[in-house]
């Protein structure tokens, strides 16, 4: 008589969603919102005093750019370019502050140049008083996506991770996970994104976080973008 085989305590594999070119082209272009901005709530921390801290809040649009409207590309297929633009209100620096006023805020603005080219996503520097692309912050090294309630990889040395996603209320999403890092002479840059997708690639939602380490930088940013 065949014996039962023994009960093992090993969890069940969670299924992994393969992020293949069809949808990685779907998750950049849903940035895009037509009818609708993205809010931007960033907590900024610092272990300068003298640094901005605390909370930030703004909007954030992704609008295509036209060839003309870019710099010349000569590849058989042309990347696709999306400005990325920021605004919104943060807290004074704590010698300003005194000055002004507690709680009075300053006006804040940033661009980058979002692209999707053959080699996968990359962040751009925008040119001073131009939307096209200047120099490369990073490019994109993408990792396996997770189901809800996975948890990100492991931090290290080399780089970071970003936290999850807002959930959406009655969503079947699948989160996708990016890294990349950016030396700026002494200090490092090191990013880590979170976008939560659904269905064929529409980004929902999505987070991201940059730590900046230096001779004279500590910075932990992290941001966390819901359409308004």
């Amino acid at each position: 008589m065949t014996q039962p085989l023994p009960p093992t305590n090993q969890t069940p594999t969670k299924m992994r969603h393969q992020l293949t070119p069809t949808l990685l082209t779907s998750l950049f272009t849903s940035l895009t919102r037509p009818t609708a901005k993205w809010t931007l709530h960033r907590t900024l921390k610092s272990d300068n005093p003298l640094d901005i801290n605390g909370d930030l809040h703004g909007t954030a649009t992704f609008t295509p750019l036209s060839a003309t409207n870019s710099d010349v590309q000569t590849s058989p297929a042309p990347a696709k370019d999306l400005l990325y633009h920021e605004e919104g209100e943060m807290p004074a620096p704590p010698g300003l502050r005194a000055n002004l006023g507690v709680g009075m805020g300053l006006r804040f603005t940033k661009k980058y140049i979002w692209r999707l080219s053959e080699g996968g996503i990359s962040v751009w520097f925008s040119k001073v008083g131009q939307d096209v692309p200047d120099y490369l912050f990073h490019e994109f090294e993408f990792r396996e996506s997770e189901e809800e309630g996975d948890g990100g990889g492991k931090e290290g040395e080399t780089f970071v991770d970003a936290p999850a996603p807002p959930l959406v209320s009655g969503e079947d999403t699948v989160v996708f996970r990016a890294r990349g890092n950016h030396l700026c002479i002494n200090d490092m840059y090191r990013t880590a994104y979170a976008f939560r997708v659904r269905g064929g690639g529409e980004v929902v939602s999505w987070a991201s976080r940059h730590v900046v380490k230096g001779p004279k930088k500590d910075q932990d940013i992290v941001n966390f973008y819901q359409l308004g």
